[in-house]
């Protein structure tokens, strides 16, 4: 059987600025601006991806007519909305409010900085998830090019940058360099846990087990299953630690491990790992539909090819049909 693999997006809020409050910015206005993007920014930190994002559209107009289209305020406002909207898998209404702000941007006039880098970045995920794979890792050379001129070389930004660059050339099959820009995002991930000892010593930087789980998938796509399982394993490891063992990423590694081991015939693993990944999806908002039906798709693959379960696996793919019937 062929791995089945899903993916799962390493895009971040961008800080609003600190240091100010609203009353500081001499008008009303201004103050409901900066309150409406504080408000947004707390539900995105919720993980209330909806509500986030409506929030950030309302924020984008106030601070567009309190500030100005191009002010730092309102362009990491629409960086912000652009992330939530890609955490919804809504990667075509992204991609139009990331375009929208390097528009802006143009207009204005405005050089290169950290939050220019940020909107290339979440494009190339737009782009990637739109099947646009050569224009996303041309994006996200941009991105990691400016970030290296603009941080320094151990900042975590520039680790998402390599993750981000790495699975968008896994995807367009430039094996070999996805694997070393993996590796290298690996280790700068991991480098803030190095010479730590007990809980310490555990890489926990958000990033790492997302660059793991990529580097993984390279691992298969080269014929490597012993170096893919570890690396599918420690994946699973860092998440279950990072966000818990019913977050959607842990879900999603163990979907990718499930279509690993099926890959290789290890059924009973397969069918182990499968089961707790449909045990979180079933459960994920409505927006988590398609990657529900895909679980239940891979599930009866995997029931059969075991003894006495083609009924099991006939009534998931009833189900996964109803599903994805309804998107």
């Amino acid at each position: 059987m062929r791995a089945a693999f899903l993916l799962a997006f390493l895009v971040y809020p961008v800080a609003f600025p600190s240091g100010e409050s609203p009353a500081q910015t001499a008008g009303p206005a201004r103050e409901q601006a900066i309150r409406e993007s504080w408000e947004a920014e707390r539900l995105h930190d919720q993980f209330r991806h909806i509500e986030a994002a409506q929030a950030y559209a309302r924020a984008v107009a106030s601070l567009t007519a309190a500030f100005g289209e191009a002010h730092e305020r309102t362009l990491i406002a629409l960086n912000n909305h652009a992330s939530a909207l890609l955490e919804m898998n809504r990667a075509a209404q992204a991609e139009v409010v990331l375009r929208d702000a390097l528009d802006r941007r143009q207009r204005a006039g405005l050089g290169e900085d950290e939050t220019l880098a940020a909107t290339w970045n979440n494009l190339g995920e737009a782009l990637l998830v739109t099947g646009r794979v050569t224009a996303a890792a041309a994006m996200q050379e941009r991105a990691l090019t400016l970030r290296m001129k603009l941080l320094p070389p151990d900042h975590p930004e520039i680790a998402a940058s390599l993750t981000h660059l790495g699975e968008a050339l896994r995807q367009s099959g430039e094996l070999t360099r996805s694997r070393k820009l993996l590796e290298q995002a690996v280790e700068l991930w991991a480098a803030p846990a190095k010479g730590r000892t007990g809980p310490a010593a555990l890489p926990l930087m958000p990033g790492y087990a997302r660059a793991l789980n990529s580097l993984a998938m390279v691992h298969d796509a080269e014929n490597r299953p012993r170096q893919a399982t570890t690396a599918f394993l420690a994946a699973l490891a860092a998440s279950t630690r990072s966000y818990g063992p019913r977050h959607e990423f842990t879900a999603t590694l163990h979907f990718n491990l499930a279509g690993h081991y099926g890959q290789h015939q290890d059924w009973k693993r397969a069918e182990e790992h499968c089961r707790k990944a449909l045990d979180v999806f079933e459960l994920q908002p409505a927006h988590q539909d398609s990657k529900f039906g895909l679980a239940l798709t891979l599930h009866a693959k995997i029931l059969d090819q075991m003894n006495g379960r083609k009924r099991e696996a006939e009534a998931q793919r009833r189900r996964a049909a109803e599903i994805l019937s309804l998107r």
